[in-house]
């Protein structure tokens, strides 16, 4: 990461080491903050959440947060999730611009994690106003008052538009998604911009032109049935549990393909599935699912799990292959056919959603 975002300086250079630019805008990974925020110092660091990741790569998210923590300049104007107590917490003496979001969804996911737990002051139980996922919502403590800090920019409605209040005044921007981790990446990316001085109605024609990549997520109607395929990141209980808590809450008679274990075993695999259990598949545990097909050489790994959820085990189907999907699946009066993915598997959801619009069309 380090040279990349060297490269994109040279990049933007003259001959001479001239920047043909006014900013910079950066997606630095936290395990290399320390390597980039020395040389790179940010007038401005975003940071939407922090969560426990895959244990083969970043462990408990004291880890990461310490990191990042460690790496942050001084003079560094830090925009952060004021409903997360685990990022708001970076830095305490830097120059702060806070975002939150409303309970606009009107629901509440209970998980299995919650990666803070306790009030950061007198480490009695937190309590939450509301709570959108994991520790994810507006906390505070019984016992000693503490409270998590007001938002300066605050998202107060989403239906067709999103609504962002700051300073009194409310402003309705494009919604680019209804997925509440999308809701806070807007919200966040709303904050940023209007905190460097863009005015609401620049923010508006920009957000008009943009949309989710296919890669994250898309949908395809494929005549009465709609086909359905979102990310959800290997070995990340948090990526996986949000991704299957939105679309099992979609209406509809709904079958799923799972492959969310390592679908490139021999470069990017671990025997790790202790996340399976960190991540919330109980969400699949509902009349409206219909089938489950879970693919892959970890299938039975997490067909025990699936079951471990209540989920009965005549809708599980064990494929320990990524072939033959189609037979496998059963199409009657199923609504929407989801496909959720891990980060390396997008090629083989794209195929499996080509052979089941190929099915349906023969």
């Amino acid at each position: 990461m380090d040279s990349g975002i060297a490269s994109t300086l040279i990049a933007s250079c003259s001959f001479l080491g001239r920047i043909h630019a006014n900013w910079g805008i950066f997606e630095v990974d936290e395990r290399v903050s320390d390597r980039v925020y020395n040389h790179v110092v940010p007038n401005y660091l975003l940071c939407t959440n922090l969560f426990r990741d895959s244990i083969k790569r970043n462990g408990h998210v004291e880890f990461i947060f310490k990191k990042i923590n460690e790496a942050i300049p001084k003079k560094t104007t830090l925009i952060l999730n004021a409903d997360d107590l685990i990022s708001t917490a970076l830095q305490p003496n830097n120059p702060r611009i806070y975002f939150a979001v409303k309970n606009v969804l009107k629901k509440s996911s209970k998980n299995i994690v919650q990666d803070i737990q306790v009030c950061p002051n007198c480490f009695e139980l937190l309590h939450f106003k509301y709570r959108h996922h994991h520790h994810i919502g507006k906390a505070f403590c019984k016992k000693c008052q503490f409270n998590a800090p007001e938002a300066h920019f605050l998202c107060t409605k989403v239906n067709d538009e999103i609504t962002i209040s700051e300073n009194k005044k409310s402003h309705q921007y494009p919604l680019i998604s209804k997925t509440i981790y999308n809701i806070y990446n807007q919200t966040a990316v709303i904050t940023a911009l209007r905190t460097i001085g863009l005015e609401p109605s620049a923010i508006k024609q920009s957000l008009k032109k943009s949309q989710l990549i296919a890669n994250r997520h898309s949908t395809y109607q494929n005549k009465q049935q709609e086909i359905i395929t979102i990310l959800a990141k290997n070995q990340n209980p948090i990526s996986t549990s949000l991704a299957l808590d939105y679309t099992a809450n979609l209406k509809g008679e709904k079958a799923f393909v799972l492959l969310v274990t390592d679908t490139q075993d021999k470069t990017h695999g671990s025997e790790d599935i202790s996340w399976l259990y960190d991540t919330d598949f109980e969400f699949l545990n509902r009349k409206d699912v219909k089938q489950i097909i879970v693919c892959g050489s970890r299938c039975y790994d997490l067909g025990i799990r699936l079951q471990l959820a209540g989920i009965k085990k005549n809708i599980i189907y064990l494929n320990d292959t990524y072939q033959n999907i189609t037979a496998l699946l059963n199409n009657k009066n199923i609504d929407k056919i989801v496909i959720a993915y891990e980060l390396y598997g997008y090629s083989i959801a794209e195929r499996i959603k080509d052979e089941i619009v190929g099915e349906n069309h023969g």
